[in-house]
């Protein structure tokens, strides 16, 4: 009979063995944080850490980490804890509990995708340059790379192809997968047919994309409880080495209290505000006629630039426009509204009043180049707003610094996700509900 410590010298380990193993090692890398990664520590304790056999790499889903102990064998040390790492920072984004996206492969690579642009591990995960070929990709947010990679696998279910070449960077649909199953062909490294190679499958969205985000769903308890993680560590600079944009991206994800009609009346301020002008024919309000007085014009030419690409549905739309009718009670005369996808669709269009229907064109891409392209040549507007859902590229900032520039954001959460990369262009604001809703055909 062989001895337990001859098959262990042999490189067999038993099953027994292998739970406390891996977590002993999980838990040594982890009490490595309590000085240097309080906020990583924070939020890997918010969770309960379970063995899980019958997966097979490592998940994060309902408030529980759940790890095969086979995988965690198979990694090395410095591997592990850049495993762990990942799976915190996935924690502290909320991936596993914001709206859950209907293709699960594809949620896990965009969610693969956003951490390794920021924390650029040396697991075999792509870059997005290397995805997306495009340098100007680099450090988006999760829904952009989501609907990118939907922008790359659709199109192979609408022509019907089920198995197809998978270059790096390029979407295939795996055999037999139907439109629920979608997933993404990402670069993996090469693997031993004797003996699976899990850290390939872990960073593999067509092996285990499907079972780590079975569970992914909106949970707004939890959320709730990494954002106060995210406050304190806000409050006492306790991020340990998380800092630059990685950090303001966290922050982003906080949910903000926000009112789009007190920005909306803010705005309509501001811009209303560049038409005083003085005058001796009206008393000055401390000093009466020693002084001159002021008035406004109501004179204000205001912009309203809406998406109408394809990932804007009717209901958002309808809520846009109703936007538009909204500012004729704050006392602005006419409003111009131009529709873009990835270029102005259809002529400038002048509200003088409040309307009911309006007729769409586009449904395209999104690309806010063309509205910002349009505002270069027009310079004359006061203000400009920007209604999307903010699935683009960030756009260079215009030379126009005179036109004051609002993103107003479809909701909550993709003001959340996109605002970030557009702030230092104009304010930002979500809608929160909807108004008299237009009818749009």
């Amino acid at each position: 009979m062989v001895s337990k410590a001859a098959l262990e010298g042999r490189g067999f380990r038993p099953i027994f063995l292998m739970k406390p193993i891996a977590r002993h090692r999980i838990a040594r890398i982890v009490e490595k944080w309590l000085l240097v990664e309080p906020l990583l520590l924070a939020t890997w304790t918010s969770h309960a850490l379970v063995s899980e056999p019958r997966i097979k790499t490592i998940r994060v889903q309902r408030g529980r980490i759940e790890y095969n102990p086979e995988f965690i064998a198979q990694l090395s040390d410095r591997h592990l804890e850049a495993t762990l790492r990942f799976e915190a920072l996935r924690i502290l984004l909320k991936h596993p509990y914001s709206r859950r996206q209907a293709h699960s492969a594809t949620s896990y690579a965009a969610s693969n995708l956003t951490l390794q642009e920021y924390l650029q591990t040396e697991l075999p995960f792509p870059r997005a340059r290397d995805v997306f070929g495009d340098r100007s990709y680099d450090k988006q947010f999760f829904e952009f790379y989501y609907h990118k990679l939907l922008d790359q696998v659709l199109p192979l279910l609408i022509r019907g192809d089920r198995q197809s070449p998978s270059p790096q960077g390029k979407a295939s649909v795996a055999s037999g997968a139907g439109i629920g199953d979608v997933e993404t062909a990402l670069p993996s490294g090469s693997s031993d047919s004797s003996t699976p190679d899990l850290l390939e499958v872990y960073t593999d969205a067509n092996l285990s994309g499907v079972e780590n985000t079975d569970q992914w769903d909106r949970d707004e308890l939890l959320s709730d409880r990494l954002d106060d993680l995210v406050r304190m560590a806000q409050a006492n600079d306790s991020w340990g080495s998380i800092g630059g944009k990685l950090r303001e991206h966290i922050l982003a994800n906080l949910h903000p209290k926000l009112d789009y009609r007190a920005v909306l009346r803010k705005f309509r301020t501001s811009i209303l505000s560049q038409q005083r002008r003085l005058t001796r024919m009206k008393p000055n309000r401390r000093y009466g006629f020693a002084y001159m007085g002021s008035r406004r014009d109501f004179t204000t030419r205001l912009l309203f630039a809406i998406d109408v690409s394809g990932s804007m549905g009717t209901k958002e739309l309808r809520q846009g426009f109703s936007v538009v009718n909204r500012f004729f009670n704050y006392g602005v005369p006419a409003i111009d509204v131009i529709q873009f996808d990835t270029q102005i669709t259809a002529d400038v269009m002048t509200f003088r009043r409040a309307k009911r229907e309006v007729q769409l064109t586009g449904r395209g891409g999104t690309n806010f180049d063309p509205v910002l392209a349009y505002l270069e040549e027009h310079r004359d507007y006061d203000g400009l707003i920007i209604y999307t859902d903010g699935y683009a590229p960030c756009p260079a900032p215009p030379q126009n610094r005179r036109t004051r520039i609002l993103w107003l954001f479809v909701s909550e959460a993709h003001y959340r996700s996109c605002y970030p990369n557009l702030e230092h262009l104009g304010q930002g604001a979500y809608l929160k509900s909807s108004a008299r809703e237009m009818r749009v055909i």
